[in-house]
C-alpha cells in the first residue's frame, strides 16, 4: 500500500530531503549495511528536520540498533523490512 520512491546507494541527505518535497513524503527510510555509512543517517535525519518536513524518519540495516536511532533523533528503527513496514504503518496511520 505504499508507494516507494527508490534514490540508490550513496545518496546524499539534501536529495532524500529534495525527494521528500517532491513526492510529498509521509516516511524517509534509510538503510546501511557497513558502519561506515551510518554518520550518513544522522545526517540526513538531520537534514529532514532542518527542512522542516513533516515525513518519519525511520531507520534499519546490520549495523544499526535502537540506540542508534535514539541517538541521530529518527522517529522508528526496524532490524527488518516487515517490522519497517509494519513501523510506518503505525507512524503513518498516527
Amino acid at each position: 500500500g505504499f508507494q516507494v520512491v527508490d534514490l540508490g546507494v550513496d545518496v546524499e541527505a539534501g536529495k532524500f530531503v529534495q525527494a521528500a518535497q517532491q513526492h510529498k513524503a509521509h516516511v524517509v527510510a534509510l538503510s546501511a549495511l557497513l558502519t561506515t555509512t551510518m554518520p550518513a543517517m544522522q545526517a540526513t535525519v538531520r537534514a529532514v528536520r532542518e527542512a522542516g518536513l513533516t515525513a518519519k524518519a525511520i531507520v534499519g540495516g546490520a549495523p544499526v540498533t535502537q540506540a542508534f536511532a535514539d541517538q541521530i533523533g529518527a522517529d522508528g528503527y526496524s532490524a527488518d523490512a516487515p517490522g519497517a513496514v509494519e513501523l510506518a504503518r503505525r507512524l503513518v496511520a498516527a
